[in-house]
């Protein structure tokens, strides 16, 4: 299973990165979790 953690200007990275660390904690279950964005390049809220 492929996830997609969408972020978006102003996000927090501790959500985005901690989400994708426990979501990706089952890639021996065939899961897979990437971080991806609507544009080239984001800005984060720190």
């Amino acid at each position: 299973m492929q996830i997609a953690i969408l972020t978006l200007d102003g996000f927090n990275e501790l959500d985005s990165f901690i989400a994708a660390g426990i979501l990706n904690r089952m890639k021996t279950k065939g899961w897979a979790a990437h971080i991806t964005c609507p544009t080239p390049q984001v800005t984060s809220m720190a």
